[in-house]
């Protein structure tokens, strides 16, 4: 144990995920909580997401599915997994009232041959550009086709898609692929409770891509894009703020317990500062479990705790620095952090 740790604001989280309730709507969210909440931690962050009201989380897989299912989060919150392999436990997935993002034929007769009690709960993925999985133009009566076919042990609830969220031009072509598809499923006999397609950049500044959900992830842990957009910009708040303590402080530098085996990027040495008592240092170089910053003679003591983000309220860089100079986006950084970087809620 190191002494560093990564503090989660639940009520900042639970604020922006109103926020965001409130820019989307009608469109109903999905909170996405994979890779362990993008580093903030699986259970809390769900529980706090249930208690807001959110009726969808995004779990990426069935393991994290089924896990927030014997934490207690019960079917009258739907879990949409879409990350799915070759032997997947369908027959678990279903009896737990996990939803499936399905993308090709083989996924359905998997799941329709595993046996389970009841019938599944399935959105079929229709690629509109960005390949990450998903049927193509090509191939999408047949995939709806066999869905249909299968009525008696799945149930079609919806419809989606990935989009880039790269450029306007991009999306506007991804939308309307995206609405050829539903034509063509309804024109096939398909019907679909939901339609959703919009991630977090998209939800906020389209509202032809809310549609029925919109699923955000980054946004809700405070989390901006970049490239001058910042978590203020769209009204929310950094979520995470990691801190650690100096160990010693010898001849101008002073010595912090955390470092790459934490998940503190190498590349932040020579590049980026931490803020202790409200200034800033910079950080000199970055070792398997410290880092060192130059202090000068300033009245740095052991013990001191050094900010290396947070949400800038006491002079600390914010996450947004971070990704900005390191030349990464927040994400790769907060979930970068190693699981033994204790994970303290308030």
């Amino acid at each position: 144990m190191t002494g560093a740790e990564a503090t989660i604001d639940l009520a900042a989280y639970r604020r922006n995920l109103d926020r965001i309730r409130t820019r989307v709507a009608p469109a109903g969210l999905m909170a996405i909580v994979k890779a362990d909440a993008y580093g903030h931690g699986l259970l809390p962050i769900a529980r706090v997401a249930v208690d807001a009201g959110v009726g969808w989380i995004g779990s990426l897989d069935i393991v994290t599915g089924l896990r927030l299912r014997k934490a207690g989060i019960h079917d009258d919150v739907a879990i949409f997994a879409w990350l799915l392999g070759p032997a997947e436990d369908y027959a678990r997935a279903i009896e737990a009232g996990i939803d499936l993002g399905v993308s090709t034929i083989d996924q359905l007769d998997q799941i329709a041959g595993v046996g389970a009690a009841g019938r599944a709960r399935v959105h079929l993925k229709i690629d509109t550009g960005l390949h990450r999985n998903g049927a193509d133009a090509a191939d999408w009566p047949a995939l709806v086709r066999r869905a249909l076919e299968l009525d008696d042990r799945m149930e079609l609830v919806g419809v989606w898609t990935h989009i880039a969220e790269a450029s306007d031009a991009e999306d506007t072509d991804a939308i309307e692929q995206f609405h050829e598809a539903v034509a063509v499923a309804q024109g096939l006999g398909a019907a679909f409770t939901v339609r959703h397609l919009a991630a977090s950049a998209a939800s906020f500044d389209r509202a032809d891509a809310r549609l029925d959900l919109v699923r955000v992830g980054a946004f809700s842990y405070g989390i901006s894009p970049g490239g001058g957009v910042t978590p203020a910009s769209l009204g929310l708040e950094p979520v995470m703020t990691f801190t650690a303590p100096v160990r010693a402080v010898n001849n101008g530098m002073a010595l912090i317990a955390a470092g790459f085996g934490d998940g503190v990027p190498g590349s932040a040495a020579g590049a980026m500062e931490l803020a202790i008592g409200g200034t800033r240092y910079p950080i000199v170089s970055v070792h398997l479990d410290s880092l060192e910053v130059a202090v000068g003679t300033a009245s740095v003591r052991r013990a001191d705790t050094a900010v290396l983000f947070g949400p800038g309220s006491s002079g600390e860089a914010t996450l947004q620095e971070w990704g900005d100079t390191l030349g990464t986006i927040g994400e790769e950084i907060v979930t970068r952090l190693s699981p033994r970087i204790p994970r303290r809620f308030v």
